[in-house]
C-alpha cells in the first residue's frame, strides 16, 4: 500500500492522514492520465479517412483517397513479407546421427559375424531379420556361394556399409518435404575425409542418397571395384545391405526454426512514410492490404490493448512515478518542502500530459512530427528554477518521456530524443539572479534544442523537407516554455513562499522595512550582517551552495536584535555596557532571546521557511560561554554553595542542519572574533578561524550541517581573504592632506 510505504508514510509518520490521502490520489492520477491519454490518442485522431465502400483486397477502387497529414506507421504486411523472406533464406539444416551410425555398424558386425562363423543356425537368423520370407532361398542361395566369394561378399559388405555412412543416408520422405517447401539445396553435417570429424557442406538435394536408392548407390560403390559378381552373390550382398542400411543424417527442424526465427528477429520494421497529398487508393486501381492497412491506421481504429498489456503498463508507470517520487524526497534537503514540491511535481505532471494530449491532435499540422510540439521542458525547467537542483530538473523531465512513450505517435527514437532534448535544456539552466538571464538561457536552449533537432532529423532519415518546420516547431517550443516559467514563478514563490534565486535575490535588498529599521536602531548589528551576509555569500558560492539562501540568511540573521540593540555590544559604541548592572542569567535570557525575536520578525515579514531555519539556527544550542563563565567564576567565589545551570547558558535552538546555516554560523563567529584582533595578519585570521572551528566542532555544533574538511578549508580561504580587504592597512596621510 502506498499510504504505509516509506515515501507516502502513516498518517502520523510523516505526512497526515489527509495529506496522505491527497498524495496517493495525485499518483493515481498521473497512472490513469498516463494510461487513458494515449489509448484516447489511438482511438482518435486529428483527420480521418471515410471511405465510400466496404473494400476487400483485390476490388477495384471507385474513389480516391488522398493522405490527410504526414504520417508514418509500422507496415506490418510489408515487415512480416520482409521477415517472412528473411527466414526462408535460411536452408534447411541436416544433423548427423551417430546413433543411427551406431545401430549401422551393431548390425554390420552382428551380419559380419554370422558369415565369418559359417553358423547355420546364426545365418538363418541373420537372413530372417534382413528379408522376411525370403530368408530361406537366401540361405540357399549363400551356401551355393564358393568359399572366395563368401570372402569378397564379406569384404564388399563392410566396405560398402563405410561408404554409406560417410556419404550419409537421407530420408527420402525427409527430402520430399523439403522439395515441396521449394529448397533444392540444404546445408548437412556430415564426416569429413573418411573420419567422425563433422563438417557442415552445402548440397542439392538431387545428389543426395536417400533410403530409396540404397541399391543404385550400392552398384555405383561396386563401379569402383573391377570385380564381377555372380548374381547370386548380388542378391545376398543387396540384400544384407538393405537390412543393415537406413537413414543416418536427418532434417533437425528445431536448429532450423531457431536460425529462421533469429533472421526474423534481425529483419528491421518497415516503416511506412506517408505524406499529406500522397495517393493512398486511386480511382480504378486494384485496392490493396497494405492501402486498407494505411486506412485503418490514420483513422485510428487498430488500438488492441490486452489485459496483460495494460497491466503492464500500470505496472511499469507506477514504479517509474514512485521512484521519481522517492528520489524527489531523497534529494531534497529540507524535509518541510518535499510536500510542496511533490505536489508540485505531480499536478504538472498531470497538466503536462493532458496538453500534451492536446498538442498532438491540435497542433500537429504546424510540425510534421509531435515530439517538438510537446510541452517536455516546462516540467524539468520548472523543477529545476523552484528547487535549485538541475538533478531533480532532468529526473522530472526523464520520468514525463517514459508517460509520453505509450503515445501512438511516438517510438523509442522519440523518447531518446526528449531525454536528450530535456538534459541539454537542464544544462543551460544557470539559476541567474535576475529574470533577464532567462531570455539568455533561453536563445541558448533554442539554439542547442535545434540543433539537437537538426541530428535527430538525419538520423531517422526524415523527409527533408519537414526539417524546416521542425526546427520552428523546437524554438517556439522552448520560447513559451520560457514565458510560461517566467509568469509563473512569481505566483508559486508567493503563495508557497518559495526560496527561489529571484525570490532570495529580491529579499536581498537592503532597502526592505526590517532591514531600514536594523540600520536605524541598531547599525553596529547592521554593519555586521552585511559583512556576514557577504563572507556566506562568496563561501557558499566557493564550495557549491546555495549562494543566495547564504546571503539572505547572514543578512537577516540578526534581525532579533532590532528589539533591544543596546544590550549588544557592537551597538554600545564604547558607552556604559548594561550588563554590569545585570544577573549573568538575566544577560544571558537577554542575548539568547534575539533568535527566538529574529524568527518572530522574520515569519512576520513572509520570510521563507529555509531563511527562518538560518535565522534560528545560527548560534545552535551552543552555549554562551562569556557569562557562562562569569557566573561559574562568581559561584566559586562565593562562600555559599551556589549551583550554576548550564541550561541557563545556553541557545535553545537546533543545530545547523544546511550547509548555508553551517556557513552562516561559522561567519557569524568569524565576523565578530576578527575585529577584537590587534594588527591583524592573514596568520592570525587563519588560526582565529581554526580555533572557532574546534570550538563548534567539540560542541558538537557543525554534525548535522554537512560540511565536509575540503568544504571547510575553502570557507576558512574565503573569511581569510575578506577579514584581511576588510581591516586592511591604510598609509598614514600628512595633516594637509587630511584637511584636504
Amino acid at each position: 500500500m502506498l499510504s504505509s510505504s516509506p515515501l507516502f508514510g502513516s498518517g502520523s509518520e510523516k505526512y497526515p492522514v489527509r495529506t496522505a490521502t491527497v498524495l496517493i490520489l495525485l499518483f493515481v492520477l498521473n497512472v490513469l492520465l498516463g494510461i487513458l491519454i494515449p489509448i484516447l490518442s489511438e482511438s482518435n485522431s486529428l483527420y480521418s479517412v471515410e471511405l465510400l465502400y466496404d473494400y476487400q483486397p483485390g476490388q477495384l477502387a471507385n474513389e480516391d483517397v488522398i493522405a490527410p497529414y504526414d504520417f508514418s506507421f509500422v507496415d506490418e504486411i510489408a515487415t512480416e513479407k520482409a521477415r517472412d523472406e528473411a527466414a526462408a533464406s535460411v536452408l534447411p539444416r541436416f544433423d548427423f546421427s551417430m546413433a543411427d551410425t551406431s545401430l549401422m555398424y551393431s548390425r554390420l558386425e552382428e551380419v559380419t559375424s554370422a558369415l565369418s562363423s559359417g553358423d547355420s543356425q546364426a545365418l538363418a537368423q541373420v537372413f530372417s531379420s534382413s528379408s522376411g520370407a525370403d530368408a530361406g532361398a537366401l540361405l540357399t542361395k549363400w551356401s551355393l556361394l564358393s568359399p572366395e566369394e563368401k570372402n569378397v561378399l564379406t569384404l564388399l559388405l563392410g566396405d560398402a556399409v563405410k561408404d554409406f555412412v560417410y556419404r550419409g543416408v537421407f530420408s527420402a520422405s525427409e527430402l520430399a518435404d523439403i522439395r515441396a517447401q521449394g529448397y533444392d539445396m540444404v546445408y548437412a553435417t556430415l564426416p569429413g575425409d573418411n573420419s567422425f570429424n563433422l563438417v557442415q557442406s552445402l548440397g542439392y538435394t538431387d545428389n543426395l542418397l536417400t533410403d530409396e536408392e540404397i541399391q543404385q548407390g550400392l552398384l555405383s560403390f561396386l563401379q569402383s571395384y573391377d570385380i564381377s559378381l555372380t548374381a547370386n552373390c548380388f542378391t545376398v550382398l543387396s540384400s544384407l545391405v538393405d537390412w543393415i542400411i537406413q537413414p543416418n543424417v536427418h532434417y533437425d527442424a528445431l536448429e532450423t526454426g531457431a536460425l529462421r526465427d533469429q533472421e526474423r528477429a534481425a529483419t528491421d520494421d518497415v516503416t511506412a512514410q506517408i505524406h499529406r497529398g500522397d495517393y493512398i487508393l486511386r480511382y480504378d486501381t486494384i485496392v490493396t492490404e497494405q492501402a486498407l492497412q494505411t486506412i485503418r491506421m490514420i483513422n485510428g481504429i487498430t488500438v488492441d490493448i490486452s489485459p496483460s498489456q495494460l497491466i503492464g503498463r500500470v505496472i511499469f508507470l507506477s514504479v517509474i512515478l514512485y521512484v521519481a517520487l522517492y528520489f524527489l524526497s531523497s534529494f531534497i534537503e529540507r524535509k518541510y518542502r518535499v510536500l510542496v514540491y511533490t505536489n508540485i511535481f505531480m499536478i504538472t505532471m498531470a497538466l503536462m500530459l493532458v496538453l500534451s494530449y492536446f498538442a498532438v491532435f491540435f497542433l500537429n499540422q504546424l510540425a510534421p512530427s509531435s515530439e517538438q510540439i510537446l510541452p517536455y521542458l516546462f516540467l524539468p525547467l520548472l523543477m529545476a528554477q523552484l528547487t535549485t537542483k538541475k538533478r531533480i530538473g532532468f529526473v522530472s523531465g526523464t520520468v514525463y518521456a517514459c508517460f509520453i512513450l505509450f503515445f501512438p505517435s511516438t517510438d523509442i527514437m522519440t523518447f531518446f530524443y526528449l531525454v536528450f532534448s530535456i538534459e541539454i535544456s537542464v544544462l543551460f539552466v544557470r539559476f541567474s539572479v535576475t529574470r533577464l538571464d532567462m531570455i539568455y538561457q533561453g536563445f541558448y536552449t533554442a539554439l542547442a534544442n535545434a540543433l539537437l533537432t537538426v541530428i535527430f532529423h538525419f538520423i531517422e532519415a526524415k523527409p527533408l523537407i519537414d526539417l524546416f518546420s521542425e526546427v520552428v516547431a523546437i524554438v517556439l517550443n522552448v520560447a513559451v516554455t520560457y514565458i510560461c516559467i517566467s509568469l509563473l514563478l512569481p505566483l508559486l514563490e508567493h503563495f508557497l513562499n518559495i526560496p527561489t534565486v529571484f525570490r532570495l535575490n529580491e529579499l536581498s535588498s537592503t532597502d526592505s522595512p526590517v532591514l531600514v529599521r536594523l540600520r536605524s536602531q541598531a547599525i553596529g548589528t547592521y554593519n555586521h550582517s552585511m559583512n556576514v551576509s557577504d563572507m556566506a555569500y562568496n563561501a557558499a558560492k566557493e564550495i557549491g551552495a546555495n549562494a543566495q539562501l547564504a546571503k539572505v540568511g547572514g543578512l537577516y540573521h540578526d534581525i532579533g536584535k532590532a528589539e533591544h540593540p543596546e544590550y549588544f555590544i557592537e551597538n554600545q559604541g564604547g558607552g556604559p555596557n548594561v550588563h554590569d548592572e545585570m544577573k549573568y542569567t538575566l544577560s544571558a535570557a537577554v542575548i539568547k532571546s534575539h533568535v527566538k525575536q529574529g524568527v518572530e520578525k522574520g515569519r512576520e515579514i513572509g520570510l521563507p521557511q529555509e531563511v527562518l531555519d538560518i535565522i534560528d539556527q545560527h548560534h545552535g544550542n551552543d552555549i554562551i560561554s562569556y557569562f557562562y563563565n562569569k557566573a561559574v567564576e562568581e559561584a566559586k567565589a562565593s562562600k555559599g554553595p551556589v549551583q550554576v545551570n548550564e541550561e541557563d547558558f545556553r541557545y535553545n535552538s537546533d543545530i545547523p542542519q544546511t550547509k548555508e546555516a553551517g556557513i552562516v554560523m561559522l561567519a557569524d563567529c568569524f565576523e565578530a572574533a576578527s575585529r577584537t584582533l590587534k594588527k591583524p595578519t592573514t596568520l592570525r585570521y587563519e588560526k582565529l578561524f581554526t580555533s572557532i572551528l574546534v570550538g563548534k566542532m567539540n560542541a558538537s555544533q557543525l554534525d548535522d550541517c554537512m560540511l565536509s574538511m575540503s568544504e571547510i578549508e575553502k570557507i576558512k580561504r574565503v573569511f581569510v581573504h575578506q577579514a584581511f580587504g576588510r581591516d586592511h592597512m591604510r598609509i598614514q596621510y600628512t595633516k594637509e592632506e587630511n584637511d584636504a
